[in-house]
């Protein structure tokens, strides 16, 4: 029987700790304090995480039986990171604490499953929003990301739990893909292009391969992108000979280690080391061992060391679901080098 954590603080004591680490003025006591609240709320959304992504997987999978589906916790240094970076912010308004991720082959199934949740009736756990970056509601991101989330508040049976919110992602292979190779640069680099920070002429890649994507997909392309696909091509070819993105994806794959092998549903931390490119997979008994495991690294506050829990149905998959700790590009790259050239 797994032993969820409960919420032990009330939201003003979670939105005091907030302030606290966003204004990094109080005592080394104090931000201590202020960590452990906004850890134990964080893990608090384990048991809403856990009830929406059951829903999630049956419906997926009766769409797509090889719909790859992993739910994982928000990582408490990019929590920290936020708060400082938005010093009035507060972790009770962050809406994807707890994230469910679903990988689809195409848009219409990415769309017919949306449709499926956004209007199952009898649901108790209720979408709250949707963000459609695929089409014009909103669209595209100015980076290039695309995919639809979906923001859900618990609302089922445990009062404990009423009013967590969890972020559920749905995407394409393709798009997924592209996701993957920004995330694996930011991962091995330490650029922040997922945050749209970084040299502009690699920003500027990644936002014309999301459109070449996009017009592959028949989906909108990416504002400031969205000459034919022609023009988009000659651009990028131009800019692969001068900065060599495809290259440095390649050599971050080259480098990374050894992974898990059994293949039953797991709870597993990751642990990788950017320097050195090893990658850890544990897998653990209980959620309680992991997330033991996870509090253990993040309280190492080492910047080399990225850390992050994940629940998944068959290991199998866990490269398919979270490629980037893997430096696994090849989709990402096989896509940009046919339009390019650049094998």
């Amino acid at each position: 029987m797994k032993k969820w954590v409960m919420p032990e603080h009330s939201n003003k004591a979670v939105q005091r700790a907030s302030r606290t680490i966003g204004k990094g003025t109080g005592t080394p006591e104090e931000i201590q304090a202020a960590r452990d609240v906004l850890s134990n709320y964080r893990l608090a959304h384990a048991f809403p995480l856990n009830a929406v992504t059951v829903t999630v997987r049956q419906r997926a999978l009766d769409i797509n039986p090889n719909a790859v589906v992993a739910e994982r916790r928000k990582r408490l240094p990019t929590i920290l990171d936020k708060l400082k970076r938005h010093p009035t912010m507060s972790v009770t308004t962050m809406q994807d604490l707890g994230g469910c991720r679903v990988v689809l082959d195409n848009v219409s199934e990415v769309e017919h499953l949306v449709t499926i949740l956004r209007e199952s009736p009898r649901a108790k756990n209720r979408v709250k929003r949707v963000y459609n970056y695929l089409r014009e509601d909103p669209g595209p991101r100015d980076s290039g990301y695309r995919g639809v989330h979906l923001v859900y508040e618990y609302g089922a049976s445990k009062p404990e739990y009423q009013g967590l919110r969890i972020e559920l992602q749905v995407r394409t292979r393709l798009q997924h893909a592209w996701a993957t190779a920004v995330e694996t640069m930011d991962l091995f680099s330490g650029s922040e292009l997922k945050y749209g920070k970084g040299d502009p002429a690699v920003l500027r890649f990644f936002v014309l391969v999301s459109s070449l994507m996009a017009y592959e997909e028949g989906t909108a392309p990416v504002p400031d992108a969205d000459g034919s696909p022609a023009e988009l091509t000659s651009e990028l070819r131009q800019l692969e000979a001068e900065i060599g993105v495809l290259d440095r994806l390649r050599g971050y794959a080259s480098i990374v280690g050894e992974h898990a092998k059994t293949d039953r549903r797991n709870t597993l931390t990751l642990e990788l080391r950017r320097s050195e490119g090893h990658l850890t997979v544990t897998v653990h008994e209980t959620l309680a061992d992991a997330e033991t495991r996870l509090t253990e690294l993040e309280a190492l506050d080492d910047d080399d060391l990225d850390a992050v829990l994940i629940n998944i149905a068959r290991i199998s998959q866990l490269r398919d679901a979270y490629p980037n700790y893997f430096a696994d590009t090849g989709r990402f790259t096989d896509f940009v080098a046919s339009r390019t050239g650049s094998h």
